[in-house]
């Protein structure tokens, strides 16, 4: 008999990782959550096909997932627009993030393994080294692996996929605020606090280290997007 859990799901979709919709899925996703693909923009299906050397189907059925996780807006008969930035929706963002984050971090100071945490030192030294170099886009790309750490050190795969859904969000929000934030020193030593916490499995400090991280954050990128046409598109 075929395993059919959710767990099972997660597992095969994972596997699946080679398939064509799944290459289509994770380059459009990755061109969309950097801004090369901006907010409002149309979709064009026959572009893409020829640029990503993949046919119609794997495409098509890459959108369905992507509008499934809210980042584009499929309109029938007219088209497929990329989900534009709100604020409304940013803060709703925040607020999951502000109860599910410290969760996972509470999670991961009791379930992580010694190579996890060991992971998650390694890509410490990589953010402080990007940081001192200034290479804001790669120290981007370093926080989201920060955060998948945590998420996956957590051993829930249901909130391991709430998270990533949510911070596909913040990753534009990112690319689109980043050069007005100023915190990002004090960012990287919050993770630092927080890794701390989870080695020494602190579930207490670990949750609190990580909301005092991400309320942060929220608190420069929602005035950021507020200040005007240089902030948010």
């Amino acid at each position: 008999m075929l395993p059919t859990t959710i767990l099972a799901a997660h597992h095969r979709r994972k596997n699946a990782a080679g398939s064509h919709s799944a290459e289509a899925y994770a380059r459009l996703k990755a061109k969309i959550t950097s801004l090369e693909l901006p907010p409002a923009t149309p979709i064009d299906e026959n572009a893409l096909m020829a640029e990503l050397g993949l046919g119609r189907t794997p495409i098509r059925e890459a959108l369905q997932r992507l509008a499934h996780e809210n980042l584009v807006v499929i309109y029938p008969r007219r088209g497929t627009l990329v989900a534009d930035l709100n604020l409304s929706d940013l803060q709703k963002v925040f607020e999951l993030r502000l109860e599910l984050e410290p969760f996972t971090a509470r999670l991961a100071a009791e379930r992580a393994a010694p190579e996890e945490v060991a992971a998650m030192r390694a890509l410490l030294v990589e953010l402080e080294a990007v940081l001192a170099a200034g290479d804001h886009r790669q120290l981007i790309l370093l926080d989201h692996q920060a955060h998948a750490l945590l998420a996956q050190a957590a051993h829930n795969e249901f909130l391991e996929e709430a998270l990533d859904r949510l911070y596909s969000h913040v990753l534009r929000l990112w690319h689109v605020s980043l050069h007005q934030v100023s915190r990002l020193p004090q960012a990287v030593a919050e993770h630092r606090e927080i890794v701390d916490a989870v080695q020494a499995r602190d579930g207490e400090r670990a949750a609190r280290s990580m909301r005092a991280h991400v309320a942060g954050f929220q608190s420069e990128f929602m005035s950021a997007a507020a200040a005007g046409p240089a902030s948010l598109p």
